[in-house]
């Protein structure tokens, strides 16, 4: 009886400890910088320094497009992107612009990427150590079609996340990452 009792108290704390640890690991890192999101953002690139999005940000408006900026994310995350991408016309529309002109283009959506919503998951892509590796895939998931990603800095790495997926629609989506060679885990936001 004494071993049922110390198997049950070893079990309990073993659950309580992961989940404080899976809590832990789906929380933004403390250094990322608030964010007021009015906008989907079309966003160009992130990159760790400053110096890189500027190089950027002066290459694409050399190819015509302007109301560029660039936002210090936090966490050595600098992201070179326009806002006002609301509309889903305008967001195809843009992204075969920028396209032709040599850019992959993501889109951020509003809400904070890892926040929870009631029937809504978020997908990772891969978890990263430094941002240009994110970067870099990112790019890659853009010319395969996945535009509505995004970066997210949980503790030492660097998450490329498909944002608020709604659950109906995660096999199919699930499927149609699998086919373009890549793979996705979903979770729930956090709360």
């Amino acid at each position: 009886m004494l071993r049922i009792a110390v198997l049950v108290i070893v079990v309990c704390c073993a659950a309580c400890v992961g989940a404080a640890g899976a809590r832990a690991i789906d929380s933004p890192a403390a250094c990322t910088k608030p964010e007021v999101r009015v906008h989907n953002e079309a966003v160009f690139g992130h990159f760790s320094t400053l110096a890189a999005a500027k190089k950027l940000k002066a290459r694409a408006a050399v190819q015509g497009f302007v109301g560029i900026k660039i936002e210090n994310e936090g966490c050595g995350d600098f992201e070179v992107e326009i806002d006002g991408a609301d509309r889903q016309a305008d967001r195809a529309s843009f992204a075969k612009e920028a396209a032709k002109a040599g850019f992959p283009i993501t889109f951020e959506q509003t809400a904070p990427p890892m926040q929870y919503r009631a029937g809504e998951v978020v997908g990772i892509f891969a978890r990263k150590r430094t941002v240009a590796a994110a970067n870099a895939l990112m790019w890659k998931l853009s010319s395969s079609g996945f535009n509505f990603i995004d970066l997210v800095r949980v503790g030492s790495r660097w998450l490329v996340v498909m944002p608020q997926v709604p659950i109906k629609h995660a096999l199919s989506i699930a499927h149609e990452v699998s086919t373009a060679g890549y793979q996705i885990q979903f979770q729930p936001g956090t709360k």
